[in-house]
């Protein structure tokens, strides 16, 4: 059975919950590579930079948005860095004719947008996720067995295992994998992918 935190604990162990990078942004679209993916995203793929994670250009080295995107079951599979925008501006242009999702984590900010074909069918924060927008605010339910989102209180020494945010976290990249058909891992995140330099915000 997998640990409730496995998932949060292998973004941590790549450094992505960090000083340098407090917190992730992921992003997923269907039928797409990481090429398409940035030209949705306003940035020029013309000249992608191949490179493992510990050799992207760190952020004082090269200020502004950028992308470290390859592809997985069929979906372009991305890690974005300093892309501030709300996934609200961005979904409709990167889904439409496919399907996206985007989650972000750190920034004080932790939520999940889905969206098919430009529309915005499903949001929420992660850590508290009973107030639900989008076209379809319960459109992604039947993927949620098993998952535990909502924060307890860490005051409440009754409750055994309390959720906490590395277990929603978690819990939130375990339902992209259901979605997409592959969870984040450490072979993904341990490969060569392409960077990309992203339309500034």
């Amino acid at each position: 059975m997998p640990h409730p935190t496995d998932l949060y604990d292998l973004m941590v162990s790549f450094d992505l919950d960090s000083e340098e990078y407090p917190g992730f942004h992921l992003l997923w679209a269907e039928r797409m590579g990481g090429n398409e993916l940035c030209r949705r995203l306003g940035g020029d793929p013309a000249r992608p930079f191949r490179c493992d994670i510990d050799n992207l250009a760190r952020p004082e080295a090269e200020p502004g948005p950028k992308m470290w995107a390859g592809t997985a079951y069929g979906w372009a599979q991305a890690l974005v860095f300093q892309l501030y925008t709300s996934p609200m501006s961005f979904l409709q242009q990167v889904s439409r004719g496919t399907r996206a999702l985007s989650i972000q984590c750190g920034h004080s900010t932790y939520r999940l947008d889905w969206a098919v074909d430009g529309v915005l069918v499903t949001c929420f924060a992660i850590d508290w996720p009973t107030e639900r927008g989008g076209f379809d605010p319960h459109a992604l339910d039947p993927l949620m067995e098993g998952l535990a989102f909502q924060l307890d209180n860490p005051d409440d020494y009754s409750i055994q295992d309390p959720v906490t945010i590395e277990v929603s976290v978690t819990s939130a990249l375990r339902r992209a994998g259901r979605i997409t058909g592959r969870e984040i891992d450490a072979k993904w995140l341990g490969a060569v992918h392409s960077s990309y330099s992203l339309k500034p915000n």
